[in-house]
């Protein structure tokens, strides 16, 4: 992560990320479909590795609690419930992480990428699963996306780092667009077709695709991608 200020600026974030964590658990433990699924996926996002126990009992010299809540969803068929981190919670110097985030430029126009949608015989769209948590943060600075989380009301706080680009951090956006358009470039020798279709037809996590010779070139893409997120199909259009 590009920073444009020292870390070290950052003051002490704990004492309202544990304050913000106990408000939490006051609604989790009246709710408990709310419980369940806020656990649960936090338990998934540890058993996909994009989040780690710290065990440590000393602090690093610089870190960040990130305050997280919960923003239901019912309509939706598969994650009923996101979990979203606020990197702009400020710490006791009055600075936050998104402060310090040097943000970046994301370049995407959503009417180019949608003119160029259904000029030729066929269609498909796809989505990139989980895109913000199939890139790793660089190990190093981890720390600065530390997160608490206790399994009851009174249970013991325990201390996680997420290690992957974080939903609710102002760099989020720049950093997936460029490392897609980072593995355009190193794969394209290999896959010029599949990288030519995640350059011009993505928009954020979101590909719509034409072509005049059916759907060959799924596979392509999908193979292109073996280094990146995953790609989940949607069907012809």
């Amino acid at each position: 992560m590009a920073l444009n200020k020292d870390p070290s600026c950052l003051g002490n974030s704990k004492d309202i990320a544990i304050r913000r964590l106990n408000s939490l658990w006051k609604q989790l433990s009246r709710d408990s479909s709310y419980l369940s699924l806020y656990a649960e996926f936090l338990k998934e996002y540890e058993e996909l590795g994009h989040l780690e126990r710290v065990v440590e009992s000393s602090e690093p010299p610089t870190h960040y609690y990130i305050p997280h809540h919960g923003v239901l969803r019912p309509e939706k068929l598969t994650t009923k419930l996101r979990i979203v981190f606020n990197g702009s919670s400020p710490t006791t110097t009055g600075k936050s992480l998104n402060d310090i985030l040097l943000k970046g430029e994301v370049k995407e126009d959503v009417f180019e990428t949608i003119s160029r949608f259904r000029r030729h015989k066929f269609a498909f769209t796809t989505d990139i699963q989980k895109m913000y948590r199939q890139i790793l943060i660089n190990p190093d600075q981890q720390d600065l996306q530390r997160i608490i989380w206790k399994h009851g009301l009174d249970a013991e706080i325990l201390t996680y780092r997420l290690k992957t680009v974080t939903y609710g951090l102002s760099n989020a956006p720049f950093l997936a667009i460029r490392t897609l358009q980072q593995l355009v470039k190193d794969e394209k020798s290999r896959f010029p077709l599949a990288s030519e279709t995640l350059l011009y037809d993505t928009y954020m996590d979101d590909m719509a695709c034409e072509r005049s010779a059916g759907f060959g070139d799924c596979s392509t893409i999908a193979i292109a991608t073996e280094r990146g997120p995953a790609i989940l199909w949607n069907e012809p259009s």
